[in-house]
């Protein structure tokens, strides 16, 4: 009686491992063929990350659909932009068996969510007008924009430091202070100096974000800003 109960819990504990391998191995080939898939469709300089959630990936495919999908890509270029550390979460999606079978088909993906991170120096280098530079840098919840410009012929250090908010898919600096050479100025100046040296508003364009992106929010770190928002429901073909 021992002998065949202990048998028996080998043979159970051997099927469990095969289970899970098949599992495991089931998810990393369907995971990775979708990433290669992004990248051309994309144009990624490298295969995202993807990942799954939900539970058993081989009860997820046998239904056809996948819960909780997130994607990470390093970098993503958006126009004269690179958005970096870009993490889409998707809640659900359809995938026929076609594609589970290593066929073509379209993938259907669910609404969901985005969280990336644009740089400072990227977001400076959208409003750099001529031969002025801007340089921006954070001021607690606020960004600070730095450049030179001409005052009675010599070249002055200008400050305008502002609170960053969203204006469709531009990032736009609402003025809050202002420093001439170091020294506190109305903004009114600030401003109109700003407009002399060819700036219409500190105005920085998010160029590039795909169609299906809606960017809602943003939040200021040490290196630049974390924008987010949802992505609209769309589809991929896979081949």
């Amino acid at each position: 009686m021992r002998a065949r109960l202990v048998r028996t819990l080998v043979t159970v504990v051997a099927l469990a491992v095969i289970a899970v391998a098949a599992d495991l191995g089931a998810r990393s080939w369907a995971t990775g063929r979708v990433a290669q898939q992004l990248r051309q469709t994309y144009g990624l300089d490298a295969d995202p990350r993807v990942s799954v959630g939900g539970g058993s990936f081989l009860w997820q495919a046998a239904r056809g659909r996948f819960d909780d999908v997130t994607v990470t890509v390093d970098d993503y270029a958006t126009g004269s932009l690179t958005l970096q550390d870009v993490r889409v979460r998707l809640p659900e999606v359809d995938v026929p068996r076609s594609v589970l079978t290593g066929g073509t088909g379209t993938v259907d993906l669910s609404g969901g969510t985005l969280r990336a991170q644009v740089p400072f120096a990227a977001l400076a280098r959208q409003a750099s007008v001529g031969p002025l530079d801007v340089e921006l840098t954070r001021a607690g919840d606020a960004v600070r924009a730095s450049t030179s410009v001409r005052v009675f012929g010599l070249g002055v250090d200008l400050a305008v430091t502002g609170r960053p908010v969203l204006d469709g898919a531009d990032v736009r600096l609402e003025p809050v202070s202002a420093q001439l050479a170091g020294a506190s100025v109305p903004l009114g100046r600030a401003e109109q100096l700003l407009r002399a040296a060819g700036y219409d508003g500190l105005v920085f364009p998010l160029t590039g974000v795909p169609a299906q992106v809606r960017l809602e929010d943003l939040q200021v770190v040490d290196s630049g800003v974390v924008v987010s928002g949802t992505v609209l429901p769309s589809a991929v073909d896979v081949r």
